[in-house]
Formats: structure tokens, sequence, C-alpha cells
């Protein structure tokens, strides 16, 4: 009997290892969730990077890059502050990464939102870090419709959102505001082979052990 379950354990261990679970980024246009942490300005390092940050508890930084191939000098890529709230003008290509506190190490998150007021077609593309370690591109395209255009992304599968990358064709980002996200804990990998290794080891020592003293006690 025991060593049936420790067969049945060892190939549920092996078939975790080698098989990563699909990522999976879904994204509501019909308007701007309630969840996530506001993430407010903070400042203007150069002409191509903004950073911001966010409230409350958390302070984890939001960096902010323009990938503009040509800024334009009469509109140039700028953000501000609004209240509890960040704004940033003039980009056709931003960039937005996720990083630590200290603005040193990247992070994950579960759920992006904001709000973007412009023209032109918005193409999003979304990386998505799986649980084993490795990156998969979603693609999204909307057309920018008068007023604020709202967006929501969420990663539904354990994955994070690693990357987001806006870019607008035949037109430009004039407004990108009210952003907020929901920051994971810790950015989760599948463990190496070793690990699950060292884990069968440890399981089969303790189940041996078990067995051992059951047999003992049947003898006494």
């Amino acid at each position: 009997m025991f060593r049936k379950l420790l067969l049945g354990t060892v190939t549920l261990l092996a078939f975790a290892a080698v098989t990563p679970a699909s990522a999976d980024i879904i994204l509501d246009t019909t308007g701007q969730g309630g969840t996530g942490n506001n993430v407010i300005f903070s400042s203007i390092m150069d002409n191509r990077l903004i950073l911001g940050r966010l409230n409350g508890q958390n302070e984890e930084v939001v960096r902010f890059r323009d990938l503009t191939p040509t800024q334009d000098p009469n509109n140039p890529f700028t953000g501000a502050t609004n209240g509890n709230d960040i704004k940033i003008f003039n980009t056709v290509d931003l960039d937005i990464t996720v990083f630590d506190r200290n603005n040193l190490q990247q992070l994950g998150v579960t759920r992006d939102i904001f709000s973007i007021k412009g023209d032109g077609t918005l193409l999003v593309r979304v990386t998505a870090l799986e649980t084993d370690g490795s990156f998969k591109d979603f693609n999204f395209s909307q057309a920018l419709g008068p007023g604020q255009n709202g967006f929501d992304f969420k990663a539904i599968n354990g994955e994070f959102i690693w990357d987001v990358d806006l870019r607008v064709v035949g037109g430009s980002i004039k407004d990108f505001e009210h952003f907020r996200i929901d920051v994971a804990p810790q950015v989760g990998a599948v463990p190496e082979l070793s690990t699950w290794f060292m884990m069968i080891i440890g399981f089969a020592g303790v189940g041996g052990l078990a067995y051992r003293r059951r047999n003992q006690f049947r003898l006494a």
C-alpha cells in the first residue's frame, strides 16, 4: 500500500514539474473596476521616464517609460499629479512596469486598471510571467473613442502581469490616468526538478519511518 502511494505521489509531482499552467489575461472595457491600489505621481526622472508610487500601505514603484521613436518638442512626454491620481501626457508608446519600494526588483501584478484619452487604435501587449518562470505575450487592440476609454486587465490563472506596453497607431495618448494595480505578494515559480526530487525523497523517508514504526508496534 505504501509503495503504491509513493509511486502515485512521484507520478503526480513529476507531472506537475513538467506541465506548466497556461497563462490567461482577460480584458474588460465596459468600465473600471473598483479594486486596486491607486498609483500617485512621484517624479519625472528625465524626458523618457516618469515614476509613480502606490498610496496607502503599499509603497511599490511604477515606472512609466516613453518608447516613442521621435518625440514632439511641442507636446513633450510629461506627467503630473491630480489629487490622489497620476496623469501622463503625450506618448504613442508607453511601457509600464512595477518594482519594489526600493525601485530595484521588478514585481508581478494581478490586475491593471486605467483610462486613456486619445485617438487612433490602441495596441496593447501584456507580458505574463507563468508559474514555471517562462513568459507569454497577450495582444489586444481597441479603437480609442471620444472621452475616457477604460481598460481592466486581469491575470486569472495564477500568473502575473509582468509588463504592459501601450502603443497607438494613427493617433496618440493625450491623457493616461486613474491607474490602479493589484500587486502580487511575491513572484512565484514552480520549484526546479532538484527541489521536486528532494521533496519526494523527504516524503519517502517520512513514509518509510512511519511504516517501520507500525511494524515494530505490531511485533511488540
